[in-house]
């Protein structure tokens, strides 16, 4: 199976009011560490950049991974998915969509995820936390024409409902945990 990994990293941390993808966090930034753990499940790892790419591509361009810049990134993350999508497409059976704020992330996640995958016919295996479903998500091939229409800052939680039948989840309570405004830094102690 050719899996490949999109990280979403063009978003501009209006709320945190800092690029969320620079926060250190166990003496690296939130982006070195998604691509680390990234590139342990696949040698394919993109990197949509998009309002900070300036500060963010620098850090990121010896790791290993691919960048792509999303000058559309204000349209929000669905431009993003897009951008993504359609880069890795014609060379992936399947594209596993990370986030950069999501510090507590870890490889026995997302090879849980591959696993399930692999082994069963569910075209979507999904994370599960707060009792709903979210990010990481990975996405068979047959999905990606419904990523390649995404509009606005929805994601795919847009059209999961089309494919309740047809998708696997995996718990990750640390999930919930995100950076999005200062007072989410304290979760980080």
């Amino acid at each position: 199976m050719n899996l490949s990994v999109l990280i979403l990293a063009a978003g501009n941390s209006s709320r945190l009011g800092q690029p969320k993808q620079l926060v250190f966090f166990r003496e690296q930034t939130l982006i070195e560490q998604v691509c680390r753990t990234a590139l342990q499940i696949s040698g394919k790892v993109l990197v949509v950049s998009g309002a900070n790419a300036v500060a963010i591509e620098p850090i990121i361009r010896n790791t290993g991974v691919e960048i792509l810049h999303n000058p559309g990134w204000e349209e929000g993350m669905g431009s993003s998915i897009r951008k993504g999508v359609a880069a890795l497409a014609p060379e992936s059976d399947a594209i596993l969509i990370l986030l950069t704020d999501q510090p507590f992330l870890q490889l026995r996640t997302l090879e849980e995820m591959v696993n399930i995958y692999q082994n069963s016919e569910k075209q979507i295996v999904a994370c599960e936390y707060g009792g709903k479903p979210g990010v990481p998500m990975l996405f068979s091939k047959r999905i990606f024409p419904d990523l390649l229409t995404l509009q606005g800052d929805k994601g795919a939680k847009a059209f999961l409902h089309k494919y309740q039948k047809s998708i696997a989840f995996v718990p990750f309570p640390e999930g919930i945990i995100d950076i999005d405004q200062p007072s989410d830094l304290d979760n980080l102690s």
